[in-house]
């Protein structure tokens, strides 16, 4: 019992778990403690935030039962950081009971299912990975999971009255198993999926004609009846059947190098640090991020799991389907390209990778490309998990292995490979425990200085947005609404329900019309609040005290809201908040208020464009001092900016002089890229700087408005801008 106690809290310093010491990590852990917030803000049952994402209640994207039990933690009163550990306490527990329990279902003696349970969880695949928060816990539960299938196919007792009961427990906690699979993470669930159909295309392979048929009519029905159950789940929960899938370039770049299996990177591994055998790695020399690199060596338990092998009966479904997952796992780690020390030319400051970059294709790109779930698998180096739950299946086989002397040559090996995974223990145990400090940090420093400045059930846009990890812990913490949300499929999501003036703002830039949309932002109601941080709310959440890099961007705005007038601007050290002066803005008190509200030009119910730059789209056009003049080639000489515009009669005003005309060029309003036709008009040579004034319906609402202007290469002509307005009544 001591022992196992040791073990076990071994495990929770590896994995950086201590309740009310450490916390595992910092980014992910505020982002999905902010998920955890919002559920503790609302009743028992909820599973949407509320707090951010809004207009829609947010679902989480993966990390749901973590986030679930995060929040009843907060419930019972933990701060923040230390729920979050109790949490991944609580499931890196149930990992290593599953892992043991896994190993005594192949009969390893109750003492070694501890030592196999132990090398399961000290897997660098699973620790090192705490930076991506659910992933790791995931990636741990794979025992838990795939239990359910090497039970589902075992041979035993078919067809006994015992066998029907088992089979009845079963059917009920497979699907529950695969429910929590997908809705902990999407990887860990593919691997589950993909380790299970091998295992059960094994055991059909080498099954007797009764094992077969049992496993045609019952195990095959109920594997593939709980996966899909499970993810039409979640496709109800997250509102749609898949995300978007990433380019083969981003599969390369994070596809893992052969180097990175063999040599493991310093300062990840405490042994082979000591040793001299380790190797430096950063992003600026190796394509994808570090993840890449300091989760995947496992050469180790790699030759280990192919000895255990190579002593093994080959015959034993069991065999066959783990050393299918080691080749497959490897395999598709490997991503599109196999890369042996791939490092970035000069000068390539990119994270992903162009397939002249690797040494050949693999062939896997058809899979990531086409098959639903690979395709949305853009970290492919993840498969490494699948290949070493397979090489440390095979170690565990051995260690139950009736002949003495593989078993004790299973042992040396399986403490060998423990060994070598270690992380230097107090080096990790620091960062931890500093991890837990900036977390405490962020609360005095950020969210107890907005407390006083922002009122509950307020609803907040941060401006400029960005994937804004920070705020989903801000916003839930302060029980505000915001508009903003961490994780980049969330904010996917969120983007397509924003109100008309939240959704004209462009990521991470302060452009020339901010202001005026802040000002309708606020005007409009669709916010009460206006936050400008003096940081980047993205990587904020990773390391704090984060610089206040964007003050001086911020300052240059403030001042012309200052110029302005219309509103309050209160400056803080960390950020910036604006509010309009009047609270009644549905009927300002004010004229000159109400004035300069008419005066802002802004889609959907405006469009002006005061000369043109670089961002303007133009075939034949040339720039020259803001206009855009003629070249002699025949074709549009401006198009865009296919905006969303609401229906009604509008005054087009296009401003320009035109010296020479062939009579053909013409000036249009269209939509979906001019297969509908708002109006056309013939443009006449002018020397007033008006080439054209008309009026113009727009009879539904449209989201890729533009204006087009088309020319001959005779014509001599040059544009310096439009206006396209409400007509006044």
């Amino acid at each position: 019992m001591l022992t196992l106690l040791c073990a076990w809290a071994a495990v929770l310093v590896m994995h950086g778990a201590v309740p009310f010491v450490s916390t595992p990590t910092l980014g992910q852990a505020v982002w999905s403690t902010g998920f955890a917030q919002s559920f503790a803000n609302q009743s028992i049952w909820s599973i949407f935030a509320t707090n951010f994402g809004a207009p829609e209640p947010a679902a989480m994207a993966f990390g749901l039962p973590g986030a679930m039990l995060t929040g009843v933690f907060i419930r019972l009163g933990m701060p923040p950081p230390d729920a979050y550990s109790a949490m991944v306490a609580c499931w890196m527990g149930l990992a290593f009971v599953a892992a043991r329990a896994l190993a005594t279902h192949w009969s390893v003696s109750p003492r070694l299912a501890w030592v196999a349970a132990f090398a399961w969880m000290s897997m660098p695949v699973t620790w090192a990975h705490a930076g991506y928060s659910m992933l790791s816990i995931g990636i741990a539960l794979l025992p838990l999971y795939l239990l359910q299938t090497v039970q589902l196919v075992a041979p035993e007792n078919a067809g006994s009255v015992s066998d029907w009961r088992t089979h009845m427990r079963q059917m009920m906690s497979y699907p529950l198993i695969s429910i929590l699979a997908v809705f902990m993470d999407g990887y860990s669930f593919m691997f589950f999926a993909i380790g299970g159909s091998l295992l059960l295309a094994c055991a059909w392979l080498v099954g007797t004609p009764a094992h077969r048929q049992r496993l045609t009519w019952m195990a095959l029905p109920l594997h593939t009846t709980s996966l899909l159950l499970a993810y039409l789940l979640y496709g109800w929960f997250i509102g749609k059947s898949s995300y978007s899938a990433p380019s083969m370039d981003v599969f390369r770049g994070w596809g893992a190098d052969l180097t990175f299996f063999i040599q493991p990177t310093q300062g990840v591994h405490w042994i082979p640090d000591w040793l001299g055998w380790s190797k430096e790695r950063s992003t600026e020399r190796y394509y994808g991020d570090d993840s890449v690199w300091i989760t995947t060596f496992c050469t180790p338990i790699f030759l280990a799991g192919l000895w255990a092998f190579w002593r093994l009966p080959r015959h034993r479904t069991v065999t066959l389907g783990l050393i299918c997952m080691l080749v497959a796992g490897f395999y598709m780690a490997l991503g599109p390209s196999i890369k042996l020390n791939a490092i970035k030319p000069l000068g390539h400051v990119e994270q992903t990778m162009p397939a002249e970059a690797g040494l050949a294709p693999t062939g896997s790109e058809l899979m990531s490309a086409k098959l639903p779930g690979f395709n949305n698998m853009r970290a492919s180096y993840r498969w490494t998990a699948l290949a070493v739950f397979g090489a440390w299946g095979l170690l565990v086989l051995a260690l139950a292995s009736p002949q003495r002397h593989t078993k004790s040559v299973a042992l040396l090996l399986i403490c060998g490979v423990v060994l070598l995974n270690l992380p230097s223990i107090p080096d990790k145990l620091e960062r931890d425990i500093r991890s837990r400090s900036k977390f405490f940090q962020i609360e005095k420093d950020l969210v107890d200085h907005m407390r006083s400045d922002l009122r509950p059930g307020e609803r907040v846009a941060f401006l400029p947005w960005r994937n804004d990890f920070l705020v989903n812990y801000v916003a839930a913490r302060l029980g505000i609404v915001a508009f903003n949300i961490g994780g980049d499929k969330n904010l996917e999501h969120a983007r397509q329900f924003w109100p008309v003036w939240m959704s004209g703002f462009k990521a991470e830039t302060f452009d020339e019309q901010f202001v005026d949309r802040v000002l309708m932002l606020l005007a409009s109601r669709e916010a009460d609040t206006v936050i400008l941080p003096h940081m980047n709310m993205l990587l904020a959440a990773h390391e704090w005290p984060y610089p206040a890099d964007l003050k001086a961007q911020v300052r240059s705005v403030v001042k012309a809201f200052e110029q302005e007038g219309m509103v309050v601007v209160s400056e803080h050290p960390l950020y910036t908040s604006v509010r309009l002066k009047n609270v009644r803005t549905d009927r300002p008190a004010d004229p000159n208020i109400a004035m300069r509200l008419k005066q802002i030009c802004l889609p959907p119910i405006c469009l002006k464009q005061d000369g043109f730059g670089e961002g303007n789209d133009t075939h034949v056009g040339q720039l020259k001092e803001g206009r855009l003049l003629t070249s002699g080639k025949p074709g549009f000489l401006l198009f865009g900016p296919r905006v969303t515009m609401n229906p009604g009669s509008y005054q087009l005003t296009l401003k320009g002089t035109s010296t020479h005309d062939s009579g053909t060029s013409w000036v249009e309003v269209s939509s979906k890229d001019g297969t509908l036709i708002h109006g056309r008009y013939k443009l006449i040579p002018s020397n007033d700087s008006m080439l054209l004034q008309t009026q113009v319906v727009i009879s539904t609402s449209t989201q890729t408005l533009e204006i087009r202007v088309f020319v001959e290469s005779t014509d001599e002509l040059q544009l310096e801008g439009y206006v396209f307005r409400p007509s006044i009544k």
